[in-house]
Formats: structure tokens, sequence, C-alpha cells
């Protein structure tokens, strides 16, 4: 029988790509749209984002600790439900107060349940010999988003309109997500009559690690040491991502270049760019991930970011930008298969 571990590899990168492109990669992009429309200021829409983690913090406890009770698949497709419910929400807001309501509410649990924590979920029910490698190829699907969805949706919002493409984004994870998992996803390969890896192991059960608990973990200084320093590499990451449009735009990218016969803007092709840096940097730092100890790749990926956000702030040349733009991907694509 054929192994499924791949096939939960891919419905995780599908998953990814579509909870972090709808609700993230893509929002700087309709950034314009809802400042020349609704009267919000680019302070207020690059706060969104930062609001949206602080009910995900708290979700993310309840939620990574109900998952490891119940099924991982029932837990992905009622988030797809709640998650398409607050993508056409959005197509309906009239204030930024609205918008932010939705982001902290519906989107906020509808991507928690079906996003990286309950990919990761299923990934590690699947693998663990090779779990660096198939989480760095899922988690691609996030900086795949960056790559594919800005460059699509930049001249979609001129064709059918902001709200519209939020329609489309909720029809997509109802119509397309939600069959997706309930027909790929399985819970754990024992339920198939096959094994993590697909590997049978010898006395399997007494290779395995003692559990730790909570209150043991949190005693631990370098959990807090690696919590904090993945922390503040997310939080640079995801504000110089939110501004990065924008701020391109600023430094003069804003020329309109024709890319496979669609109009794309400079700054959003630079934004584009340090996502297809992300996703090698999956790649990259998953496969190392299995080779080194985690401090070494974890060290190289958080200089190139850094390297990268000092040339997108000081450094306006357009060639140079780009190359900043791209090894600053390389870093913080490193980021998500290291810190799982």
């Amino acid at each position: 029988m054929k192994f499924f571990g791949w096939r939960m590899v891919f419905t995780g990168l599908t998953l990814e790509f579509t909870v972090v492109g709808f609700i993230f990669y893509s929002f700087p992009v309709i950034w314009p749209y809802l400042i020349s429309e609704l009267g919000m200021t680019e302070s207020q829409l690059g706060m969104v984002t930062a609001f949206y983690f602080l009910p995900v913090g708290i979700l993310a406890i309840v939620v990574g600790r109900a998952l490891d009770k119940y099924s991982v698949k029932n837990f992905m497709m009622i988030g797809a439900v709640i998650y398409a419910v607050g993508l056409f929400s959005l197509s309906f807001i009239n204030s930024y107060g609205s918008l932010l309501t939705i982001y902290l509410t519906i989107i906020a649990l509808g991507s928690i349940m079906m996003g990286n924590l309950a990919v990761a979920k299923l990934i590690s029910n699947w693998f663990d010999k090779n779990a660096g490698r198939a989480l760095g190829i899922a988690a691609i699907g996030i900086s795949f988003s960056g790559v594919v969805l800005p460059l699509v949706v930049d001249p979609l919002l001129d064709l059918v309109g902001w709200r519209n493409v939020y329609v489309i984004f909720a029809s997509v994870v109802l119509f397309i997500l939600l069959p997706l998992i309930f027909f790929t996803v399985i819970d754990d390969p024992k339920t198939v009559n096959q094994f993590k890896d697909g590997i049978k192991k010898d006395n399997e059960e007494e290779s395995l690690p003692q559990e730790m608990s909570a209150k043991d973990l949190l005693s631990k200084k370098v959990f807090w040491m690696i919590s904090l320093a993945f922390a503040f590499q997310f939080l640079s990451m995801m504000g110089v991502l939110a501004f990065l449009p924008v701020h391109a735009s600023k430094m003069g990218l804003d020329e309109t270049w024709n890319l496979l016969g669609l109009p794309v803007k400079q700054y959003v092709f630079a934004y584009a760019l340090s996502a297809f840096g992300g996703v090698l940097g999956k790649i990259i730092f998953g496969y190392l991930m299995d080779l080194m100890k985690a401090a070494h790749p974890s060290m190289m990926a958080m200089f190139l970011q850094a390297i990268g956000i000092f040339g997108i702030t000081y450094l306006n040349e357009p060639s140079i930008f780009l190359l900043s733009a791209f090894i600053f991907g390389l870093g913080f694509g490193a980021a998500t298969p290291l810190m799982t």
C-alpha cells in the first residue's frame, strides 16, 4: 500500500497557502482600495495583523490542547466553514471597526482551526524521522501564497473589485478546501494500517520519549529562550511584510511591469519576491534541520533576515532593494519549519 503521509503534506501545503495567503499576503495589496473607499489609514490597516495575533495566541493554547484529544480532520473541516464565513463577511465591511471585529473573531478562530497548528499536528502524526522535511514542504504553502496571490489579486482587484475578491476567497475555501479535507485527511496512520514515515519499527513504543507536562515545560529556561527568539523573529517578519508594498512604493518602485501578460506593479513584485525567498528558505532550512543541530540553521536564518531588513530599510536602488527583499525572505521563510 502506498504511504499516505505525503498526501497529508500536500493537503497541509494547500491549507497553509489559503489561510496565510487570503488574510495576510493579499491584504496589503487591498489596502489602497480600503483607504480610498472607506477612509482607512495605513497605520490602522497595519495594526489589523498585529491585533489579529492576540486572540490567535490565546486560541492556539485551547485548540492545541484539543487537537491532542480530538480528530484533526474534524477540527479542519469546522475551521474551514468558519474561515469561509469570515472571508465572505469581509466583503460587506463598511468601517474599520467591522474589519477589525471580523479579523479578531471569525477569521482568527477559523484560521487557527485549519491552519498551521492543525497542519503541524497532522504531519507530526504521520512523520518522525522525516518530520523536518515534511513540515518544511507543507510550510512552502505559506510563502508560495505570497508569490502567487499578490500577482494574481492585484489585477483581479481592477477587474472585479475588492469585495468580490473576498467572495472568491470564501468560495475557494468552501467548495475546494472543504472537500479536499474530507477526502484526503487521515488523522493517524494506524487507522489505515500504516506507520510513521511509512516504516514499521520494532518496539516502537519503547523508542518514544517520555512526554513532558506543560508545568515542567514552562519551568525550563531553554523553552522561554527559544520562544522569545522566535517571537521577536516573527514580529519583525510580520511588521516588515505588512508595510513592504507601501514602503517599496515610497522608495520609488511604483512602475508597472508586464509579467506573463499580467500588469504587475514593481512594489507588488518586490513583495512577491520576498515570499519567493521564503519558499526557498523553507525548503533549505527544513532540510538542514534534519542534518544539523536546530540552533545552527536558526542562527543562519535570523542573520539572513536581519541583513535583508537592513537593505530594505536603507538601500533604495531598485535592484539592491529587490535583492534585499529576497534575502529577507530566505531568513523569515525558515521560521515556520524551525519553530515547529
